[in-house]
Formats: C-alpha cells, structure tokens, sequence
C-alpha cells in the first residue's frame, strides 16, 4: 500500500530526482537505506579524484607517490 505524503527538500535534490524515471521508488529506495543505517559513510562512494586529493593532503606518504597523485590530479581526466 502507498500513502501520499507531503515533505519539504532542497530544490537541488528535486531537480536531481527529475531525472529519475520512477521518482517515487527512488524515494522509497532511499529512505529505507537511511532508515536500515546504510547510509554510514562509504569509501566505495566518493569519487576518485576526491580520494586522491585526501591521501596527497597525508602525511604520512612518501613524496614520490605524492608526486605521482599530484601529476594525475594535475594532467589526468575530469
């Protein structure tokens, strides 16, 4: 059984879920993640060139792989 509901979200999440063929299943989706706690923090879910950027930030690497992720931050694919 559905139940319409009405609640107030950011207008960029709105305008993200419109691209979304089933809205109300994304929704749905959602919430029952949040609501089961898997919504904890997942390294699987940032993107890599966030990742990079933390592990350069480190300092407990070597200069030589900080080179290296600098170089690919610096030249490498948006």
């Amino acid at each position: 059984m559905k139940v319409n509901r009405t609640y107030s979200i950011d207008v960029s999440l709105v305008q993200q879920l419109r691209s979304k063929r089933n809205q109300s299943d994304t929704v749905c989706r959602a919430l029952r993640l949040f609501l089961a706690g898997e919504d904890e923090y997942s390294v699987v879910q940032v993107p890599t060139r966030n990742l990079l950027a933390a592990i350069h930030g480190r300092h407990d690497i070597s200069q030589q792989l900080k080179a290296v992720i600098l170089a690919e931050l610096t030249n490498g694919s948006e």
